[in-house]
């Protein structure tokens, strides 16, 4: 997918957007939480790895997912993903150009990080007008 204009303008169009998750069953493994997120305009975002923070701290990862650690049962982190993102908007949304991460703060703290950690397309976003990008290639 060949963008038009500059994924940083198109990320920039998803301020005040609200976001839905869902889990991506078509990447996911075994411990492993891909998930897809569309945004209110209409884009699609699909997330292999990501990191979530919120007020100055982490909270959860895709890492975490299915890890009891010290709990009385393993963690959901689809489920809590979806619970901090349910009722937020976007208030930023930017690519990093050197880590190839995108970055999205929500109006309720939360920060979703979704990780670039390979050549491989681990993300994909594609926006209401049919452009879109690959982790890989973005640019």
């Amino acid at each position: 997918m060949v963008a038009s204009v500059s994924l940083q303008q198109k990320l920039q169009s998803l301020n005040s957007c609200g976001a839905r998750v869902s889990e991506n069953h078509g990447h996911t493994g075994n411990g492993e939480a891909s998930v897809n997120i569309t945004f209110s305009d209409g884009t699609k975002l699909r997330a292999d790895y990501w990191r979530v923070s919120k007020n100055g701290g982490a909270l959860f990862s895709s890492f975490d997912h299915r890890q009891q650690y010290g709990l009385p049962a393993p963690m959901d982190a689809i489920s809590c993903l979806k619970d901090e993102v349910q009722t937020a908007t976007i208030i930023e949304a930017r690519h990093d150009l050197e880590a190839g991460d995108l970055l999205f703060a929500f109006s309720n703290g939360l920060k979703l990080q979704v990780l670039n950690l390979s050549g491989y397309e681990i993300w994909e976003i594609t926006f209401p007008d049919g452009t879109g990008e690959y982790s890989n290639y973005a640019k």
